[in-house]
């Protein structure tokens, strides 16, 4: 854990600290965040089991994502959770592009109506103040058939990470996977539930390559529908990747360096009781 401590209060690390206690992430060029990151996955530090990451990222991210979507419905928060949970089990060999309707079904699967769940929309849509044309309904389907070609070299590069402990690609993946989550909100295949179903798969996208998946909280919410929209109705992705930079960050931190410097401290607390006692 030493290694770790010492990681925490280097000068990439106390930099990343700095900037985001002041407000001054989410810097187009991100390199901050590309810094960190390259610590994170460089020989100096040993990482903690993916596993345990994603359960404890399951624990939090459900109240974070309900709370920025603004979702208040039991059902809708209850299918939240299922999503997550059947994603994070799904094997990497089911996991397909096509999957993203499994996810959707899950989200609908506690409300009144599941069937709504798991189905391309059948009708065009509107998003007021969004100012993108969204791909006509009737054309979903084929547009999927193309992103296939997209998603599947991302599948085998995320298993090659993943398996041969290599991260030097890590920043270019990262950067190609968002921005075939933004194509994906841009086609707007589901009548409903569009951002939460990408976002976990864009999660999903990010495990399977032994990154930790990110949450966005709510008064990030502003600077994620900037970025998002940047992205989308000028073609310019810049923001949105350095955004989910910082998330990963965030998620390097909280979900694995933190707890651990956590544990630690309790572990030293509880031997210096036991020390006490013996010495009385």
């Amino acid at each position: 854990m030493g290694n770790d401590n010492e990681l925490m209060n280097s000068t990439i690390f106390m930099g990343y600290m700095y900037r985001k206690q002041h407000g001054l992430l989410y810097s187009k060029d991100a390199k901050v965040a590309k810094s960190v990151i390259r610590e994170y996955y460089s020989n100096k530090v040993k990482r903690l089991d993916p596993s345990i990451i994603n359960r404890r990222f399951l624990n939090q991210y459900i109240r974070n994502e309900s709370a920025m979507e603004g979702v208040h419905e039991k059902c809708e928060i209850k299918g939240l959770a299922v999503m997550y949970e059947d994603m994070c089990e799904m094997p990497l060999n089911d996991f397909e592009l096509f999957s993203i309707l499994t996810l959707h079904r899950d989200l609908y699967s506690m409300c009144p109506h599941p069937e709504a769940g798991g189905k391309f929309r059948t009708g065009d849509v509107y998003l007021p103040g969004a100012g993108v044309d969204l791909v006509n309904y009737s054309f979903i389907f084929d547009k999927m058939l193309e992103y296939e070609e997209v998603f599947n070299p991302l599948k085998e590069m995320a298993t090659y990470m993943k398996n041969n402990n290599v991260y030097s690609c890590l920043e270019d993946y990262v950067s190609r996977c968002v921005r075939f989550s933004c194509d994906l909100i841009k086609l707007h295949p589901f009548q409903d539930g569009n951002g939460r179903t990408v976002r976990c798969f864009l999660n999903k996208m990010f495990i399977e390559a032994g990154i930790p998946p990110v949450y966005i909280k709510l008064d990030e919410k502003n600077e994620y529908a900037r970025a998002l929209n940047l992205a989308n109705n000028e073609g310019d992705y810049n923001d949105i990747i350095g955004f989910y930079l910082y998330k990963i960050c965030d998620s390097i931190i909280e979900l694995d360096i933190n707890q651990r410097i956590e544990a630690e401290k309790n572990s030293n607390i509880y031997e210096n009781k036991k020390t006490k006692k013996k010495k009385k």
